[in-house]
């Protein structure tokens, strides 16, 4: 005889206790993974105040951005930062508290830059601009690709395969890297990383460190000057601050007029041995990598024709004799003006007009 009632009254008897069982094993697997998927979070949360500040709240994810290469899509803010190419880019990074978790430029021993930041990057390589270690960007899992910068650089495969990996955030247009304007970088990426207060914080920062260098230093004003490298034979003489450019704005942001001369050098910075004359100003300020390329170049009749080299307005600085062209300050004036370095390099200028024969 079949007792279907006392069945399954048996059966839910049976099962009161082991149902209570199942329940409080599940409660605690749930708690458990709701703990773990807490502290993942948490931990996530860590390593991005790590990495990156604290967003100001003014940007609206997704971001769809114009660039050189196309669209890209910014689904949420970045917190993996992958900075690659020169040193301005690096530095405007640095200059919004950011650090990336990988790096690779031609160098990153330049005297601005703080060794505590250097090495809280994850990876750090130094490499040719053009010479782009896929394996180690992808290894280094960021989920943006800085590279403001590309004309000069890297080819189109490569800016392709990097997309495969992050999104590329590079400008709308190319611009020639004597012609860049220090302030893009810092604001491009304060713009994609929610940080566009700092950003402006910083370019002002440096804006006022330059306007203080020139109020100290009212000999500059209206005067004339000439910023020249002699590389050798390979590559010969280039003028630093052509009409236009980068170094140009620097000078006269601290007092100097522009130079007639230096219109001519526009589109194309080299100087022909038989053109010496074009270097001429107020002011010039020769830089060579060594002695031997300055006693060359000060050998030259038609150098020692120059005006500024005949009244004794003119000053030689051999990086290999002076620190600070050692470390960089030369650079900052060819390509390397940031919002970080030109604070650093303003001293040196100074110090190099005055000695050159703007004194006080």
């Amino acid at each position: 005889m079949d007792h279907p009632h006392l069945s399954d009254r048996s059966v839910l008897k049976c099962s009161t206790p082991i149902l209570g069982a199942v329940l409080a094993a599940a409660a605690l697997v749930l708690t458990a993974c709701g703990t773990d998927a807490e502290d993942a979070t948490s931990q996530n949360d860590a390593e991005a105040a790590d990495l990156l500040p604290a967003a100001e709240g003014e940007a609206e994810y997704p971001l769809r951005l114009d660039t050189v290469h196309g669209e890209i899509e910014i689904e949420e803010r970045p917190e993996r930062i992958a900075v690659l190419g020169w040193n301005p880019n690096h530095d405007a990074a640095a200059a919004l508290d950011v650090t990336p978790v990988y790096a690779s430029s031609r160098s990153f021993d330049y005297g601005w830059m703080e060794e505590e930041w250097l090495d809280g990057i994850e990876t750090l390589e130094e490499r040719d601009d053009a010479d782009v270690n896929l394996e180690s960007v992808a290894a280094a899992e960021p989920d943006l690709i800085f590279l403001p910068d590309t004309a000069e650089m890297l080819e189109e495969e490569d800016i392709e395969r990097l997309g495969e990996i992050a999104p590329v955030l590079e400008k709308e247009e190319v611009v020639a890297g004597d012609q860049v304007d220090w302030r893009d970088a810092p604001r491009l990426l304060g713009e994609v990383l929610d940080l566009t207060g700092a950003a402006e914080e910083a370019i002002t920062e440096a804006e006022e460190a330059i306007e203080a260098t020139a109020e100290e230093n009212p000999q500059f004003d209206g005067r004339t000057i000439t910023l020249a490298t002699d590389y050798g034979e390979e590559y010969g003489l280039e003028y630093y601050t052509a009409a236009g450019g980068t170094a140009e704005e620097i000078v006269t942001m601290l007092g100097f007029a522009p130079n007639p001369l230096a219109d001519q050098f526009s589109e194309e910075a080299s100087i022909s041995e038989e053109n010496q004359e074009q270097l001429d100003a107020d002011v010039l300020i020769m830089f060579y990598a060594d002695d031997a390329l300055r006693e060359g170049r000060e050998a030259s009749e038609l150098f020692q024709q120059i005006p500024a080299v005949e009244d004794d307005r003119h000053l030689a600085v051999v990086a290999e004799d002076d620190e600070r062209a050692e470390s960089g300050a030369v650079w900052v004036l060819r390509r390397g003006a940031s919002v970080e370095s030109l604070p650093w390099m303003l001293d040196a200028l100074a110090d190099w007009a005055s000695e050159a024969g703007l004194e006080d």
